[in-house]
Order: structure tokens, then C-alpha cells, then sequence
């Protein structure tokens, strides 16, 4: 995915850039939550209309995301609460951009627009949601076109070109395909580990008749 090809090629510009806030003794925890407060600064501008400046502030927000994860491995870090941390406010961070987005249409008279903004938010946190109930079932649902880091890069895009509407559209496709790809892979493991246990249990009942 393109999550592994990013931190295998871009490791040697966020590594510097972690050691730094190493020195400095700034914690992984505290970086994720710069991130966050940058993505709301990323939602404001939006609202006010400037949204070239708001993706660039979005990739030094992604920066940010990545410098923490980077942070946390040189310092051989691996707290659970870390990774809940992050990961929730990943998902804040997702939600207000794009509840900014809504916004924006929503002043201009695009009703439209504000439910493909109200889509895309619901099709990406279907992307996640999909992928933790599916590990609590004991399945590892990692697949996908449409991950949190290629809704990233459509959004900055979206923000860069200001072609908010067609990066919205983009966003729910992937992330639309992203929810079915994993609701196949849970379906056909779930169905292969409950064969199996019926497999295990007529075997039992077997060896006990004999």
C-alpha cells in the first residue's frame, strides 16, 4: 500500500526532523495532538474561504502525523494508549475538515455538495470502523484503496487545486470500495474459521464415538 511505500522512501526526511523533537524532549503524544490543532486550523480556513491556505497547512498538519509515528519508534515507544491517541484524533481531525467542507457549501446554497461532504465523512469512518470490528473478530483487515493515507493525499489535492466537490467524490468511491473490499475479507475468514471449528468439532465427536 501506499502507507508502506511512504515510510520506507520518505524515512530519511522525517527521521532528522523526529530527532530534533527527541532532543528536545517533546513526547509522540504531544506531536499528535499539534496535528489535530493544526487540522482545526486547516477547518477555519476552509470556512473563510481560504482554501489554498488550508492545504498547506493540511500537509504540515500530515507532517506532523507522520513525525509522531517516526518519534515513537526511536524511542522504542509502544504505548496502547499512544495508538488510541492517535488514532482518535486522526478520525477528529478527518471529521472537521470535512464538516468544514460541508460548511462551505452550506453558506453558498449547494445542499448537494454538503451531502457529498456528509458521505465522504461517513464512508471514512466506515473505512475504520470495518477494520476494528473485523480485528476484534479475530480477522486482520488491513485491505483496501481507499486508507486513511490515500484519502489524505485526494484532500490535499482537493485543497490545493480548490476542487473540493471532486475530491468529496473521489473520497467516497475509494472509500466505498475500501468498506466492501473488507466486508468480503471478514465474510470469506469468518466463514473459513467457522467450517474449520465445525471441522475440529465433528472430528471430537468422532474420536469420542470411537
Amino acid at each position: 500500500m501506499i502507507t508502506e511505500w511512504g515510510r520506507r522512501h520518505l524515512k530519511v526526511i522525517f527521521e532528522p526532523i523526529a530527532s530534533v523533537f527527541r532532543a528536545l524532549h517533546i513526547t509522540p503524544n504531544a506531536i499528535t495532538l499539534l496535528g489535530f490543532l493544526l487540522n482545526l486550523g486547516v477547518a477555519y480556513l476552509i470556512v473563510v474561504d481560504q482554501i489554498v491556505w488550508a492545504g498547506v497547512v493540511f500537509l504540515i498538519a500530515a507532517g506532523a502525523d507522520a513525525i509522531d509515528g517516526t518519534l515513537a519508534r526511536q524511542l522504542g515507544v509502544r504505548n496502547k494508549f499512544g495508538a488510541f491517541w492517535d488514532s482518535t484524533l486522526d478520525r477528529l481531525s478527518e471529521s472537521f475538515v470535512l464538516m468544514a467542507i460541508g460548511y462551505y457549501f452550506a453558506v453558498r446554497g449547494q445542499p448537494l455538495y454538503v451531502m457529498a461532504a456528509f458521505l465522504a465523512l461517513i464512508a471514512s469512518f466506515l473505512v475504520s470502523y470495518t477494520r476494528a470490528r473485523g480485528e476484534g473478530l479475530g480477522v486482520d483487515v488491513k485491505v483496501g484503496i481507499g486508507t486513511r493515507v490515500e484519502r489524505f493525499i485526494v484532500t490535499a489535492l482537493a485543497l490545493l487545486f480548490n476542487k473540493l466537490l471532486i475530491g468529496l467524490i473521489v473520497i467516497i468511491i475509494l472509500a466505498g470500495i475500501t468498506v466492501l473490499q473488507r466486508m468480503w475479507v471478514v465474510y470469506r475468514i469468518t466463514h473459513q474459521m467457522a467450517a474449520a471449528e465445525a471441522a475440529a468439532e465433528a472430528e471430537r465427536q468422532g474420536a469420542m464415538e470411537s
